[in-house]
């Protein structure tokens, strides 16, 4: 722990440029023996329910939050809502679906009853069905719902490519009396990681990340980002790392004193690139950094996350995705090739236990 704090400190006290010094030296080693690529997802968002137990002070999904007549309160999402979404996705040539809902719907009582008027004992086996429907439509699921039991998450592995829980943060203050997570028990840090470590025992291709500019301090990201790899060295089985930037909106009740600067944005890749290399990709919404996909490129940036062309960002429904050609010519200067992945790498489809035989069928038919 002595050397890991000397690691923290070392990395903090390193100025930006240092910071892009080390990836280049990094990347360039890397690029010697791989083809120059930054990958991205084509995918819908299929969301099943945004009624959510936490109540971030920072988040616009949540079903507490006034929303707008065309971005409504979902308690389930409705069968033909879902039969369009397909159509479309199928239409664009999409490949994941992205399943997000906020987290244990199931325990407010308006979705109860809604699960029950539709024959579901619970919300697992709902999400389920959903899942086994977009198998059986070519689609990929992706689901990220929140934290579910070990027992749920084994039976959802059989039916999804991957899943996710972004960490947000372990710093403990955003839990306290004022702080972002403070009627949120489901942020508890112990919790999340726990949720980490059951899908590294599941061998769950997963996904997982940090929010930036949410109250915690540099030296939070830097601690967190040695988490998730250690997570990631001991199980194998993270596939992406998010670095998502706290964005403003209406509605909601977190409004910070002094917000993240793009800076500090770039220098959280750069470190989060040091510290995990090429093991593990480092993803940005390229949403939330519109005018700086360089400069996160220069950085470390390997992945554009997912982009739809049919959804929106519904955490951040202002910020509209960019389209893959503009992207693409920015790679291009660069150097390097903007490519179309699965949400399960490459690397996992080949490795022993970490996909199911449904999924890997799926995927035969895909590629």
């Amino acid at each position: 722990m002595k050397e890991s704090s000397h690691l923290v400190e070392k990395l903090k006290s390193l100025s930006l440029r240092k910071v892009k010094q080390r990836v280049d030296e990094i990347q360039k080693e890397y690029d010697k023996e791989h083809d120059k690529i930054i990958t991205y997802s084509k995918n819908v968002t299929i969301s099943l329910s945004n009624y959510c137990k936490n109540q971030c002070s920072y988040c616009f999904y949540n079903h507490r939050v006034p929303k707008s007549p065309d971005n409504e309160n979902i308690i389930l999402i409705s069968n033909s809502i879902l039969d369009s979404l397909i159509i479309e996705a199928k239409k664009f040539d999409c490949k994941e679906a992205l399943i997000m809902s906020g987290e244990a719907p199931d325990s407010f009582q308006i979705v109860r009853d809604e699960l029950k008027k539709r024959g579901f004992k619970s919300y697992i086996d709902f999400l389920n069905e959903i899942s086994n429907i977009l198998l059986d439509n070519r689609l990929l699921p992706h689901t990220n719902i929140g934290i579910i039991n070990y027992n749920d998450l084994k039976k959802l592995k059989h039916v999804n490519a991957s899943m996710g829980l972004m960490l947000e943060s372990t710093c403990k203050k955003l839990s306290m009396q004022g702080g972002v997570h403070e009627f949120s028990p489901g942020k508890l840090p112990e919790k999340r990681i726990e949720f980490i470590e059951n899908a590294g025992k599941l061998r769950i291709p997963f996904t997982t990340g940090l929010l930036l500019g949410i109250g915690e301090a540099e030296t939070d990201r830097i601690k967190d980002l040695f988490l998730i790899y250690e997570l990631h060295k001991k199980y194998g089985h993270i596939q992406e790392i998010i670095l998502q930037n706290f964005i403003e909106k209406q509605n909601i009740q977190y409004h910070p004193i002094n917000p993240i600067s793009i800076k500090e944005i770039l220098k959280t890749i750069g470190i989060a690139k040091i510290i995990v290399e090429n093991e593990i990709e480092i993803q940005i919404p390229p949403n939330l950094l519109k005018g700086h996909e360089k400069e996160a490129i220069w950085m470390g940036l390997s992945d554009f996350g997912g982009i739809s062309p049919i959804t929106f960002d519904y955490i951040n429904p202002n910020h509209s995705w960019p389209k893959i050609d503009y992207l693409a010519k920015i790679c291009k200067k660069e150097g390097y090739e903007l490519k179309e992945r699965l949400p399960i790498y490459d690397k996992f489809i080949k490795k022993d236990g970490f996909s199911s035989e449904k999924i890997r069928s799926v995927i035969n038919n895909i590629i």
